[in-house]
This record gives C-alpha cells, structure tokens and sequence, in this order.
C-alpha cells in the first residue's frame, strides 16, 4: 500500500514539477539569468523570516475558516486532529485538480466517520470563498494602481457571474454540485444519493452569513500574503512598490494562477507577478527574484508544512491518499 501510495503520488507532482520548472526557466530567460542571480544573491535576509511568519497567518486564518464551515456544518472534530487534517491538505495543492483538498475529506471519513458528501461542500465553499476574497483585494489595490480599472471591471463581471450562478436558486446550486461531483470524483462509482445528501450542505455554506464570514476570512488570509509580498520586494531594494500596489500584484497574479487550472497557478502567477512589477518601475531582474522568494515563501511554505503534517499522520491518512489519488475507490 505504502509503495502504490508513494507511486500514484509521485505521478501526479510530475506535471507540478514540470510547471515549476519551467516557469523558472522562462524567468531567468525573460529576466537575464546572471542578472537574476546577482538580484536573488543581493536579497536581504533579514527580511525572510518576517515574510514567512506572514504567510504562516495565512494558513491559521484559512484554518478558523474551516472549522467554521465544519462547526456550521455539525462536524464536531477536535481541533488538534481537524488542524492536522487541515495542514496534510495543503501538501497536495501543486498537484492537479486540487487532489490535496480531497485527502481531506477522505481523512476525515476515515478518522471520524465523515461522509465525504458532507465535506465535500465544505471544500468547495473555501475555494468559492478564496475567489471572492481575492477578487476584493484585487479591487482595493485597482484602486490606486494604474491600469487597473480593466482588470477591476473583468473582475466585477466575473464575481457578478459567480454570484447568479452559485446563489440564484436551489437548481443552480444543485446543478453546480453535480458538475463538482463528476469533476473531483471522475472514475469513481457515486451513489445516486450523493447529490442530494450534499444539496442541503452546499446550499447553506453558498448564502448569506457562511459566505459573508468565509469571504472575509479569506480575504484576511491572503492580504496577510500581499503584506508578505512587500516584505520580499523590500528586501530587493525596492522601495517605490506601495502597499496598495503589491496587495494589487499578488491577488491579480494569484487570481490567474487560479483561473489557469494549472497545479499551483505555476506559470500563470509567475508570470502575470513578475510583469505586474515591471509596471511599478521594478526592474526584471529584481521582479523575477522577487517572484522566486514570494512564492518560496507562500507556495512552497505551505507545501512543506502540509507535507510536515502529512508525514506526522501517516499511518492514518496512507489510505486517504491513496484513495484520493487513485480514483478507484467509490466515496
């Protein structure tokens, strides 16, 4: 069991390596690779830790979100066990198709009897949620940054969207969890009640207070990474990058990363940060080194974390994850 598990996992970070790999290559081309080094060598490290600590909030805020969800739910599970549970997931988001948020649900079925039709929801909830919140951060910042009101405005027309499509009425939300069904658990054999058992859960984490509170927890959790993000920049030298104009950089950049389904947003953020620090008179040089540590400290913090828990709960989550990533399994 371990090795398959070890085995499946490993087939599904190819693509995420391969991503990461190549999103360096295209920085370090774009940028002049031993210009690059010279910007990543002149970096103050003084200023790391204190941009690992902000990130680090960031997951402790997405945690009080999702004991909220669980607590609004009825899941009663103790705090130290859901925390962990919590964390393992977070050392699967650079796989495809978010494969970390269901080792959580498989985690918590097994440890505590959960049925995955009830937490499903829940995950769902967060990254509905996380849009949300990323997009009024996007907004703040578009504010004050120039060239933002095209990008303000493709914003409130996709948040419009989500808005009619998830919250308009009960055969749309229905519909929305039939499509997340056949989505996450492709190849899996549902029972037909799957649907209707998290109907009513998706319903009421998809309206009014839940959506409030989750909106704004989530927009908490990734200003404190924008923050983060200045941190890094300053400790390239780069002084003229305003607060407004990095909450605006790192939520556009983390946006497209989301919308590119690609495993970790990798590319798409690189990308669309780097350029985006361009436009505030940093230079390329400073503005791909400074993506390199911004997400060494947010991406890849957290996967290290999330791996860390992982590893502290192995001998119960092996099964989860090779349910997770094997798709043989019914739920």
């Amino acid at each position: 069991m371990a090795g398959t598990t070890r085995g499946s996992l490993a087939r599904k970070l190819v693509p995420a390596g391969f991503f990461a790999a190549l999103a360096l290559f295209g920085l370090a081309l774009w940028a002049d690779a031993p210009r690059l080094i010279d910007a990543l060598a002149g970096f103050d490290l003084r200023m790391l830790p204190l941009a690992l600590a902000l990130a680090s909030m960031n997951f402790v805020v997405r945690f009080i979100r999702w004991q909220y969800y669980l607590s609004h739910l009825g899941i009663s599970v103790p705090r130290r066990d859901s925390a962990g549970i919590f964390l393992s997931g977070l050392s699967m988001s650079i796989t495809p198709g978010k494969i970390g948020e269901l080792l959580k649900c498989f985690m918590l079925r097994d440890r505590h009897d959960v049925k995955i039709s009830t937490t499903a929801p829940a995950v769902v909830a967060e990254r509905y949620t996380d849009i949300l919140g990323i997009m009024a951060l996007v907004a703040i910042g578009a504010t004050r940054f120039e060239g933002g009101g095209p990008i303000l405005i493709a914003g409130g027309v996709l948040l419009l969207i989500l808005l009619v499509v998830l919250t308009a009425s009960d055969k749309m939300i229905d519909r929305a969890g039939a499509f997340l069904s056949g989505t996450l658990f492709k190849g899996r054999s549902l029972e037909t009640s799957w649907a209707q058992e998290s109907g009513e859960a998706f319903r009421s984490l998809l309206r009014g207070r839940p959506v409030a509170v989750g909106s704004s927890l989530a927009a908490l959790a990734w200003f404190f990474e924008c923050v983060a993000a200045l941190v890094v920049i300053r400790g390239f030298g780069e002084a003229g990058v305003t607060l407004l104009g990095a909450t605006f950089t790192y939520a556009t950049a983390t946006l497209a990363g989301a919308l590119s389904m690609l495993p970790g947003g990798l590319g798409a953020t690189e990308g669309s940060m780097a350029v985006l620090l361009t436009r505030q008179d940093v230079t390329p040089y400073a503005a791909a080194g400074a993506t390199i540590v911004i997400r060494a400290c947010t991406l890849w913090w957290g996967v290290g974390i999330g791996a860390i828990a992982y590893l502290a709960h192995a001998a119960s989550a092996r099964t989860a994850l090779e349910e997770a990533v094997s798709g043989e399994d019914t739920v």
